[in-house]
């Protein structure tokens, strides 16, 4: 993407010791990321958008041995996230079984989940999908039956309010198509988890404006 502050004199700055990084037009977030997977030279890689920061200084010291610890190299890792409101409120997400909850919605948070470079170079996020590109490429790599690990553990500090927020009918579209046409949900299942997903999405945007708050001095104002 083309970059409009300061970023680009950072990258060129001395305070960087190393990077591989493009500044460039793009279709999207996606296209941004397809761009960014190519560039990569690593076994594993993760996504974090802006605002977004590991909780740690040793986030990825964890990460790395938990990766030594199991048997089997994981080709994706989803671990837990803290979701930080405008209101200052913090909540915990961990990550779901993706066996039970991939038919509702992604597992995990996107910025706590940490690809394998050889799993995903091939697989690649779908430019069509304006917000749910994630939700698409761990569908599709469930439907690869690819070896996922999890780690109970905040792996992200995670900035609600994004494009996902702002955009709620593509929301619910775009994840409503990924479950027709990648994971082939029977209509039914569909429409349920359609409405799970509003329910859910509506019920953290009141937490996250105070709404809850606002309705309680509202009752105790009219009582008074």
């Amino acid at each position: 993407m083309v970059i409009q502050d300061n970023t680009i004199e950072f990258l060129r700055s001395d305070l960087v010791i190393k990077s591989n990084w493009i500044s460039e037009k793009d279709s999207g977030i996606y296209d941004a990321m397809n761009k960014g997977i190519k560039l990569c030279s690593g076994q594993y890689l993760v996504f974090l958008n802006a605002g977004d920061v590991f909780p740690s200084a040793v986030t990825l010291e964890n990460i790395h041995s938990f990766i030594l610890s199991e048997k089997q190299i994981p080709d994706v890792i989803m671990g837990g996230a803290t979701f930080l409101l405008p209101n200052g409120i913090k909540m915990y997400k961990f990550p779901r079984l993706i066996d039970e909850y991939i038919w509702h919605g992604v597992p995990a948070n996107h910025q706590s989940t940490y690809f394998k470079y050889s799993a995903i170079k091939d697989t690649l996020y779908d430019v069509q999908y304006k917000i749910c590109g994630d939700y698409y490429i761990i569908a599709k790599m469930f439907i690869k039956r690819v070896k996922f690990s999890y780690l109970n553990e905040p792996l992200v500090d995670f900035k609600v309010g994004g494009a996902s927020y702002r955009r709620l009918l593509v929301l619910w579209r775009e994840s409503y198509l990924v479950k027709k046409h990648v994971l082939h949900l029977p209509f039914p299942l569909r429409l349920k988890s359609l409405i799970k997903s509003i329910i859910s999405t509506l019920g953290l945007i009141v937490l996250s404006q105070n709404c809850f708050r606002w309705m309680a001095k509202l009752i105790i104002k009219k009582r008074i």
